[in-house]
């Protein structure tokens, strides 16, 4: 089992990178399994699901090796200094721009305002 880090704003940032990487070659992946599974093969759309499990789970599991934690398809939530607030990075985001609290979903996120009242140091 990976353990999840706490990562400050910057350092989270720094990992954004790379968790970009992983997902954008999990997507190519994807993208490759749907037009090699698009022909007339009964057998198509079992492998397809079971390839693409496969290719989810391991991103996952790429994403957890960082200390990160991902949520649901592409989107990866990294513990904040606050233990009530995760920094919120979703696909094609070049930067975390967003969090919300851990009682919280994707849907519930905010933008990042440095030295609004309320939030942790975004240090």
């Amino acid at each position: 089992m990976y353990p999840f880090r706490v990562f400050t704003l910057s350092q989270a940032n720094r990992a954004v990178p790379k968790v970009a990487r992983l997902t954008d070659s999990a997507r190519a992946r994807l993208d490759s399994l749907r037009a090699t599974y698009a022909e007339d093969d009964p057998e198509a759309g079992r492998k397809l699901e079971e390839e693409t499990k496969t290719a989810l789970t391991e991103w996952q599991q790429a994403v957890l090796a960082l200390g990160a934690e991902p949520k649901g398809i592409f989107t990866v939530d990294f513990r904040s200094p606050d233990p009530n607030v995760l920094w919120c990075w979703t696909v094609d985001e070049p930067e975390i721009t967003h969090r919300h609290f851990t009682w919280e979903s994707f849907k519930d996120r905010e933008r990042i305002e440095v030295g609004k009242r309320g939030w942790p140091s975004t240090n």
